[in-house]
């Protein structure tokens, strides 16, 4: 293959395009967007219970919609078997499989002389609102991900270690991207009875290894007028999401899922973020809260502290650590507005989304010419 040909690139593993859930969804939407622009032909598959829109292309990027059953135990297998099979019969050169669902159905394509790599995220096998057989095909996708899969790549230095030492293949680290933002907008924080600085903010999905009750438990420690905005919910977790709101403090706010504009209102307006995902490499949530110019202080797991570097505060899980640190940022302001810089910084020397998609763009050349 010319090294100058442009490829055909095929995504498969997110919920689609545009984005409305969670991390790959916005680096799926993020990288065929921008392929799509450099002259590629870009397709990404989209499972119908997920699918908001029935346009077929979306800014240059071609929706391929696949049946699914929108539940928990058969979601993901069915759609990454039924998009691995439309894959194998493709024009597609390179197939991304984002996270490693859809591995064990890869060696249809790879048959049909596909080129095949896979972003692993970060031990998805371990969220504990898998079942145990969920959770053994989720561990056993990810052993075969190096066999199937011509190249691995995991989104955080702490992942590619743990892979590699784990299964004796080489992995390619290639972060995720985020964008510096700053949206300002009264009228938009109202809405959700928000002011600027005066909430501390939480994203995420409503699932334990998020820890949202961890939060809870210290934040309702802490003495402030500042509230707790919670943003996020679960598709798969109504019990956990029930036992959040039994809560008795009433500046908790649970404010469910949010997108787009109004997101970005109020990611750009907290007085801090607080990142207590457990599971997982380099989270999307976390850097954007950066880029939004957030003082941040994380869970102490190797991800996180990776992410932030020097540029963030950390705590575990061991009660009123939390709260103390929370109490410390709430009572020093001028320490919170030094790490605001210092997170955007961190975000625009290393998690550029024009850098990773440069990156990502050179892996597909070195696969297709291999």
């Amino acid at each position: 293959m010319a090294f100058n040909k442009k490829l055909k690139i095929a995504i498969v593993g997110s919920r689609g395009i545009p984005r409305n859930y969670g991390g790959f969804e916005t680096f799926a939407e993020k990288l065929s967007v921008a392929l799509a622009k450099r002259g590629y032909k870009v397709s990404v598959y989209c499972p119908s219970a997920y699918s908001k829109i029935n346009d077929r292309y979306f800014q240059g990027v071609k929706r391929i919609i696949i049946p699914t059953i929108p539940k928990k135990s058969i979601d993901k297998p069915l759609s990454s078997l039924l998009a691995c099979c439309h894959l194998t019969f493709s024009d597609a050169d390179i197939g991304l499989f984002l996270g490693v669902s859809p591995v064990l159905f890869g060696f249809l394509p790879k048959l049909f002389g596909k080129r095949l790599a896979v972003n692993i995220d970060g031990l998805e096998w371990k969220r504990r609102k898998w079942g145990k057989v969920a959770s053994f095909y989720l561990k056993f996708s990810e052993k075969f991900a190096g066999i199937f899969c011509h190249e691995v790549v995991a989104d955080s230095m702490a992942i590619k270690e743990y892979y590699e030492k784990a299964y004796k293949k080489k992995a390619n680290f290639i972060a995720y991207g985020a964008e510096i933002i700053n949206y300002q907008d009264t009228k938009t924080l109202a809405k959700y009875n928000l002011e600027k600085e005066g909430y501390i903010l939480q994203v995420c999905r409503l699932e334990p290894e998020n820890n949202t009750h961890i939060v809870i438990r210290e934040f309702e420690k802490v003495k402030t007028n500042l509230k707790l905005a919670i943003v996020g919910d679960a598709p798969y977790s109504g019990e956990y999401i029930k036992s959040l709101k039994k809560t008795k403090d009433p500046r908790v706010k649970f404010l469910g899922a949010i997108y787009g504009y109004d997101y970005k209102v109020i990611r750009s307006n907290a007085y801090c973020y607080i990142h207590a995902h457990e599971v997982g490499g380099t989270n999307p949530a976390l850097l954007e809260a950066m880029g939004a110019g957030n003082c941040v202080i994380v869970l102490n797991v190797p991800f996180n502290i990776e992410v932030i570097n020097k540029a963030g505060f950390s705590f575990s899980k061991e009660e009123g650590d939390l709260a103390s640190k929370l109490q410390y940022l709430i009572d020093n302001p001028k320490i919170v507005k030094e790490y605001k810089q210092k997170a955007i910084k961190r975000i625009k020397e290393n998690y550029n989304w024009d850098s990773i998609i440069n990156q990502y763009e050179m892996l597909f050349i070195k696969m297709a010419n291999k």
